[in-house]
């Protein structure tokens, strides 16, 4: 029998359901890729005494990271040099023709980093969906939302029928929990028109969207006044100059919804813009490292939840962002913002499953999720738990990541903790 389908114990000194209390010697019971039951070990294996058991007693299991924004396409190395957002996109483009021999390796490289460091659902962005095949043979779940460009490919309707149609080829023979969608990808590379359509499409496929909105003072600066280097980025983009603010453009062009998952949202989001951002229902995306190297300042993440916006956490790419780890990503934002561990823990997790429309799905231990977890190799008895754990994961104390029961990595394989 498939190890996804065997009726299984996973055990450890603390099982952190996120969704529910702490259990001090927990268990979790996996069934066909499935949660089956969640309990202390003692209760969960009296009622299912035919089922295996791996137990970990020093060690804690949580929810895996569910990574809402990201790029596998980057490499470590030689990356552009940070500073200024349009500086670095600029030496980005430039190096685009060289890039192309080596991005599926770095996607297979990212997807293995992110793996190692808990991550069991993954929401990546690439140009045309380039790294769905990696994602796709990685074991982890997800989607790649598929970038297009308008300028490359001719007038709206034709650029937005054409990635409809690309993201439809996508769709086809995938496995299972692996999806394709579309992204816009920004204010200042996609056309208001072709936006538009886009997001009107998507709305009628029944998809979501993902877009990148207010990363930048080039890209406020575009939007508002026309000008700065953004104006020239892919030839000539003649459709600034709105006097609006990115959150508020993008309300105007109908980007804006309950599908639609923002990254950044860093640089000038006042709170008319908050207000936007709650009354549409739209999701963020926090990626604070790559926020802080480009430049882009510091999202009001706290506010905006205060108002009720959906924020989970992503890590961008390894050419704007230190590692692909989620837990040292969020204890970043942790730092920065203020949170308590509870909170981060949560960022990481189930939040991120809401921001995507997936919590019924995963992104906390309970009956009825995909078995999506990660071990760690911590057993924390301080006044905050979920923070020693988050410290723990973030300094590659992951030794387990399970994603819909099957163990996709493992570096104590048999062993007993």
């Amino acid at each position: 029998m498939p190890e996804s389908e065997e009726a299984r114990i996973f055990a450890a000194g603390l099982v952190m359901p996120v969704s529910a209390s702490e259990i001090r010697d927990g268990a979790i019971l996996v069934r066909e890729g499935h949660i089956a039951a969640v309990g202390t070990l003692e209760d969960v294996g009296r009622e299912y005494p035919d089922a295996g058991v791996r137990y970990f007693p020093h060690y804690t299991i949580i929810p895996g990271a569910v990574n809402a924004h990201a790029h596998l396409g980057f490499r470590r190395k030689d990356a552009p040099e940070g500073g200024t957002f349009a500086g670095w996109l600029a030496k980005l483009i430039e190096r685009l023709p060289e890039k192309e021999a080596w991005t599926a390796e770095a996607a297979r490289d990212s997807a293995r980093e992110a793996i190692e460091a808990g991550t069991t659902f993954m929401a990546e962005s690439s140009p045309y969906g380039e790294c769905l095949p990696q994602l796709a043979e990685s074991g982890l779940a997800g989607t790649v939302y598929a970038e297009f460009f308008p300028h490359e490919i001719g007038a709206p309707d034709e650029a937005v029928q054409f990635i409809i149609g690309k993201v439809r080829e996508l769709r086809e023979g995938l496995p299972e929990r692996v999806d394709a969608q579309v992204s816009v990808h920004s204010p200042y590379t996609v056309d208001p028109e072709s936006s538009r359509l886009a997001a009107r499409r998507t709305r009628e496929e029944g998809w979501h969207l993902a877009i990148h909105l207010s990363e930048s003072p080039e890209e406020v600066e575009f939007v508002g006044d026309g000008t700065g280097r953004l104006a020239n980025i892919f030839a000539k983009n003649d459709w600034g100059g709105t006097g609006l603010s990115p959150v508020r453009y993008a309300e105007s062009i109908e980007l804006l919804g309950p599908q639609t998952i923002a990254a950044h949202l860093a640089t000038g989001v006042s709170e008319e813009d908050i207000e936007v951002l709650a009354r549409t229902g739209v999701a963020a995306a926090h990626c604070p490292r790559s926020n802080e190297y480009l430049g882009c300042g510091v999202s009001p993440v706290t506010r905006m939840m205060e108002r009720g916006v959906r924020v989970a956490m992503g890590t961008d790419g390894l050419w704007s962002s230190p590692s692909m780890n989620l837990f040292e990503e969020t204890l970043f934002a942790l730092e920065l913002q203020g949170f308590e561990g509870a909170t981060g823990l949560r960022l990481a997790t189930l939040e991120g499953a809401r921001a995507l429309g997936m919590e019924a799905e995963t992104g906390s231990l309970a009956v009825g999720k995909w078995a999506d977890f990660a071990v760690i190799e911590a057993l924390p008895d301080g006044a905050d738990p979920e923070r020693e754990v988050l410290e723990a994961a973030a300094g590659g104390g992951v030794v387990a990541t399970v994603v819909g029961g099957r163990s996709i990595y493992d570096r104590i394989q048999g062993a007993a903790g």
